[in-house]
């Protein structure tokens, strides 16, 4: 593809992003030369040419509508008709497979009440763990109600909550999940639901395509405590990374991305994520990002966020804020969510990237 020099018209300004967290601070929309949706997809899909400037996460709208109950029994929607989990006088709400999660306002999200295992016997998990029948959902109507919020030119993900270990957990309790990844005994019934979940979530793509023609995926599954794994990279290979496969498959062929948030720890295991052929992976902090990306920078991109910036800072500590975080990090990455907190900082990460990236 033939570079596009940067023009310095390109940072006028038509408007303004917007988070679905309320509190997050917009970026300004730009007179960029191509969509931020079609730059997002030179990144993913590693397109020729690749990306004209680095991509950042306000250029990536949220979808995760209320159609699907798992995103209400998570509570976290963004679509057209707002959603407040703190004003739902519901005691809990079930998800895809009837388990119920109940919201926590201290901790601001949901989580399954402990004590009270929905298999209590792993072995019966072929009789209880029973797929929803998704044409019964309301897709047209959530297509309806949605139009305008699907309309921008920024990218679009919706995201799948609970993932296979974290099912997992949600079907039994943490410390028999844990077990069970390496009991003999019970390996076979978690290959059994591994199995029928990644079935399920090939199906749930394909309605992701028919209707909404998202552009990726945010597929949770944490693998980490804070510091280390939870599970050695030999179980990850062996009862999880075969069934991620499968479901990045399904991402690609569906069209979409497949970008891995995983807490925690997970150094040891980007390996594995490698493996399994993730295009992008979210994870916190605590990982040393520097030394991951000269290690695996090529194989896999991450998301990554600036290191704190001064109060209130002056151009030239955001110019060089840019400059130090793209020696670091030259290409293959994109930004999270610390830039939405100056937009001055997007703006200066679009430039100096238009210019690099077109040389």
């Amino acid at each position: 593809m033939e570079k596009i020099p940067f023009d310095p018209k390109e940072l006028e300004v038509s408007g303004e992003y917007r988070s679905f967290r309320p509190d997050a601070k917009g970026i300004p929309i730009l007179n960029t030369p191509i969509t931020p949706r079609e730059n997002f997809r030179k990144f993913a899909f590693n397109e020729e040419g690749g990306p004209v400037w680095m991509p950042s996460y306000p250029e990536i709208k949220m979808f995760n509508p209320q159609v699907i109950p798992e995103n209400v029994a998570r509570a976290i929607v963004a679509e057209a008709v707002p959603y407040n989990p703190r004003e739902d006088s519901t005691p809990f709400h079930k998800d895809f497979f009837g388990v119920e999660w109940e919201f926590v306002p201290t901790a601001g999200g949901s989580m399954v009440r402990p004590g009270k295992p929905f298999l209590e016997d792993i072995e019966d998990w072929e009789s209880k763990i029973i797929p929803p029948d998704l044409s019964k959902y309301d897709w047209e109507g959530c297509v309806e109600r949605n139009k305008d919020f699907l309309s921008e030119s920024r990218a679009y993900k919706t995201t799948v909550f609970t993932g296979f270990f974290e099912r997992l957990i949600s079907f039994v309790d943490m410390a028999p999940a844990l077990l069970a990844l390496i009991d003999e005994d019970e390996q076979e019934c978690v290959h059994g639901i591994f199995d029928r979940l990644a079935t399920f979530y090939d199906e749930l793509f394909g309605y992701f395509e028919k209707y909404f023609h998202m552009d990726a995926v945010w597929f949770h599954d944490d693998w980490g405590s804070q510091r280390a794994p939870l599970f050695s990279a030999d179980t990850c290979y062996e009862m999880l990374v075969p069934y991620f496969k499968r479901v990045v498959k399904s991402a690609h062929d569906h069209g979409m991305a497949f970008e891995f948030h995983c807490c925690g720890q997970d150094e040891l295991l980007v390996p594995c994520m490698i493996e399994a052929g993730m295009d992008m992976w979210q994870g916190q902090p605590m990982n040393d990002y520097r030394k991951l990306y000269k290690q695996y920078g090529t194989q896999i991109k991450f998301n990554v966020d600036f290191d704190p910036l001064p109060e209130n800072p002056t151009d030239q500590q955001i110019r060089d804020a840019v400059n130090a975080f793209l020696d670091d990090f030259p290409e293959n990455v994109y930004v999270g969510m610390s830039i939405y907190g100056n937009p001055d900082l997007y703006v200066a990460l679009y430039e100096e990237t238009r210019k690099r990236f077109n040389k």
